[in-house]
């Protein structure tokens, strides 16, 4: 099964993964076959064609055609986000094949989840953690939300995704570990760790997880957890609030 997986959240991802078996009951994980990435905020849409046209003819990935297409849906910045739908959209309609819809928070928690307690755990795995996804939403604010893991590939949130100064985070509650632009950039959402947590730092709070944005097999693996369980998985668009730029509204006529 060949997925393409598309995230414009926040720079842009793009991938063509293949999926041997199906995931969330133990089955292989995708695997990678073609992947490319840019960490611009603002360049999705002159990226996405080539980019795409790059991952859709590798070697490793043009040699069966695609069965599916997943896509972020946001939170996230309007023109960016937009961007990637229609072109995980357009891709599907050519291919004829469906395209699914993975918030994008739900993503970056699955990895995050990931590295506190899978192999490649940053230290001594952590039993059943609450993970924070905070990521940069503009205006000196964050999307954010936590999570707990729902078996092997999928995520479960804790409430419902905000929008919030980052300062406003901690209200969610606390957690084992953070994850996602927004902790980058500001340092207070660290203090939400639990210092308990084995995440925690001598200076307090807790480690920032990678990744910082999305995660595109995360992502798919994800998708194809909840499709395995029967869910839809709609495209609609996540913002959240309107756009940073509005149209004026047009004048009377002319004299």
């Amino acid at each position: 099964m060949r997925i393409l997986s598309v995230d414009s959240s926040l720079g842009t991802q793009v991938a063509v993964l293949a999926a041997p078996g199906p995931t969330g009951t133990g089955g292989t994980s995708p695997v990678v076959l073609a992947h490319m990435a840019q960490d611009s905020a603002r360049q999705h849409a002159e990226s996405l064609g080539p980019m795409l046209a790059q991952v859709l003819t590798d070697s490793q990935a043009g040699d069966a055609a695609l069965d599916a297409v997943v896509v972020a849906t946001g939170p996230a910045p309007f023109t960016g986000l937009r961007a990637g739908l229609v072109a995980a959209r357009t891709v599907g309609r050519a291919r004829g094949v469906p395209v699914y819809g993975v918030p994008s928070l739900d993503a970056v928690a699955r990895a995050a989840l990931d590295a506190l307690t899978g192999a490649d755990a940053v230290s001594d795995p952590v039993v059943d953690p609450v993970v924070l996804v905070a990521t940069d939403a503009r205006r000196r604010e964050v999307y954010a939300a936590r999570y707990r893991g729902l078996g092997p590939d999928d995520v479960i949130r804790l409430g419902e995704i905000v929008v919030c100064p980052p300062q406003d985070v901690g209200d969610l509650g606390s957690c084992d570990a953070v994850a996602g632009s927004g902790a980058v950039l500001y340092p207070v959402i660290r203090s939400s760790v639990s210092p308990t947590s084995l995440s925690s730092t001598s200076e307090g709070g807790g480690q920032v997880l990678t990744p910082v944005s999305g995660d595109c097999r995360a992502q798919v693996r994800v998708a194809l957890a909840r499709l395995a369980r029967g869910e839809q998985l709609p495209t609609d668009p996540l913002y959240l609030r309107y756009a940073d730029v509005h149209v004026p509204p047009a004048r009377g006529g002319s004299q």
